[in-house]
């Protein structure tokens, strides 16, 4: 599954929006200002192919070129597309580009074979509090919950939002499954050197009223056969009713039953007649939807810890990587599309700055999918190509009634970020900030090249000399001296701070491209004047 090219007409901030990315790449960073359009480009493509995958229409009109099964797809939809949506099939030509059939495919065909048109899993992480991007999977949800009540065994939903809870699947699914690669990973990463217990606290259901602890109070299928599966592996199971605080207001009484796995071999044995820790992780999901899974206390032993601890101790941070990767390296043979909302929000430096190369190494570069995110931080992108970025920005423009409006853009960047470091990534296309300094220093820098230029033409007052003086002392000490030993430097310098267009900061790439050309003809003049 790779996405090529997408068009929006309107959604939220988004008018008349196109993307291009490279469908080549396995993963698109997108950067750019809050409120740029960014996240909702990830909620857009969350409902377009989540009303494909249902055969409904889309609220926005939209087109999307990718690739699926190695097969080249348009499809478009929302009010303007006759039938709500429709999907094409194109060919590839001699120039390389693609040429689309008049003819859709006909929908009962897609509906026979939905994954051969649409992405197998679309997934999607977002690290803050908002719900906004979460209610676009309730249809998938509800439609997976009430099969699983009615005894259905289907395969994991095509539209999956990961929460923290699944962190723990995750671990355990890892373990139950043990890959070299994966534990270098926790080992190196996490600090976990092995799986100590598992305490399953299952809960009576809502759904439920007149059976009893000890029929799993009527639960059927796949969920029932992994309920009793965890009973017969389980150390002395004890049922109870205990008094569960809901919130602040009340608390009521509620029947438990506590499975205690008393080590890895024991998970292992559980897990072993499911095949994978891909249908492993799916069970254990199964039966949390089923709100039949009130906790798990997963204990690990932890390197340099004494004793073991849970695995709810661990860091927000560490709970989040260990989610996003086990998704992707469960579903990474299989046409998935992954989003991620600033996973990175919760990581340390030094995994910010490992994630795309951890991302390769732990799920092992799948060619089948796709991952776009977004970040804001320098740290993730320092390794990448510039094929691998696109940058959101504003445009003003007028709409049919001749009023101003914000077109939401992108671009490719036009240089890599590989190898220009942190304060590089900062000063450039990729986050225009005007210096890779604090906001003060900066405008006291600023300040002591204005008073040096005036000082040079003779035109300041005893205030001002004071103040050159201060700021030079005080700068010196950072590093910033007061001597430029380039007379062309010194010559450049003092032009820029006469020319009002060249002091500010630009904000968008049409100022930067013509105050680039105005500092490339500044730069021309004076090499012809020192030739002169």
């Amino acid at each position: 599954m790779r996405i090529d090219k997408v068009y929006i007409e309107n959604f939220k901030n988004l008018h008349q929006f196109t993307i291009d990315l490279d469908e080549t790449k396995m993963q698109t960073v997108l950067l750019g200002e809050n409120a740029a359009g960014k996240s909702n480009f990830l909620e857009a493509l969350v409902i377009i192919f989540r009303d494909l995958e249902l055969g409904v229409a889309t609220p926005f009109n939209f087109e999307i070129e990718y690739q699926c099964k190695n097969e080249f797809l348009k499809a478009v939809g929302g009010p303007n597309t006759k039938g709500g949506y429709a999907v094409y099939e194109g060919q590839a030509s001699k120039e390389g580009t693609i040429n689309f059939s008049k003819k859709p495919i006909s929908k009962s065909t897609i509906s026979k074979d939905k994954f051969s048109y649409l992405p197998r899993y679309v997934f999607a992480y977002y690290s803050g509090v908002s719900d906004r991007l979460l209610e676009h999977f309730d249809p998938h949800q509800n439609m997976f919950y009430r099969d699983l009540l009615a005894g259905v065994d289907d395969p994991m939903r095509p539209l999956f939002y990961a929460r923290l809870i699944h962190s723990h699947f995750v671990l355990m699914a890892f373990y139950a499954f043990s890959q070299p690669e994966v534990n270098e990973f926790l080992e190196d990463y996490l600090d976990i050197i092995g799986l100590e217990s598992i305490l399953f606290v299952i809960k009576k259901p809502n759904w439920n009223r007149n059976n009893k602890v000890l029929d799993f109070w009527g639960a059927k299928g796949v969920v029932r056969e992994f309920l009793e599966d965890l009973y017969d592996a389980a150390m002395a199971p004890i049922s109870t009713t205990e008094t569960v605080r809901k919130d602040f207001r009340k608390s009521q009484k509620e029947e438990h039953l506590f499975l205690y796995i008393s080590n890895q071999e024991k998970l292992e044995k559980i897990a072993k007649k499911y095949g994978n820790n891909a249908e492993f992780f799916k069970r254990l999901e199964s039966t949390y939807i089923s709100d039949l899974i009130l906790e798990v206390r997963v204990k690990v032993k932890k390197r340099h810890v004494g004793g073991e601890i849970t695995f709810k101790e661990l860091s927000e941070g560490e709970q989040q990587l260990l989610t996003v990767l086990g998704l992707l390296r469960f579903t990474k043979e299989e046409e998935s599309l992954i989003l991620l909302d600033e996973p990175d929000t919760h990581l340390n430096p030094l995994w910010k700055w490992k994630y795309m190369n951890l991302l390769e190494e732990v799920v092992q570069k799948p060619e089948t999918s796709q991952i776009i995110m977004t970040t804001h931080d320098p740290l993730v992108i320092g390794g990448l190509t510039k094929e691998e970025i696109r940058i959101f920005y504003t445009e003003k423009s007028k709409d049919e009634e001749d009023k101003e409006l914000m077109l939401v853009k992108t671009m490719a960047p036009d240089f890599d970020p590989k190898g220009l470091g942190v304060a590089g990534i900062l000063t450039s296309e990729f986050f225009n900030l005007p210096a890779a300094m604090d906001e003060d220093t900066f405008l006291e820098l600023t300040r002591k090249r204005e008073l040096e230029v005036l000082d040079r033409e003779n035109k300041l007052d005893e205030n001002d000399k004071i103040e050159l003086q201060e700021l030079v002392a005080k700068l010196s000490k950072i590093g910033f001296d007061k001597v430029q030993r380039d007379p062309l430097y010194d010559k450049f310098i003092q032009a820029v701070y006469k020319n009002p267009d060249l002091k500010k900061a630009p904000s968008n790439k049409e100022e930067r491209e013509e105050q680039n050309q105005k500092m490339a003809e500044l730069i021309k003049q004076l090499m012809d004047e020192e030739k002169a």
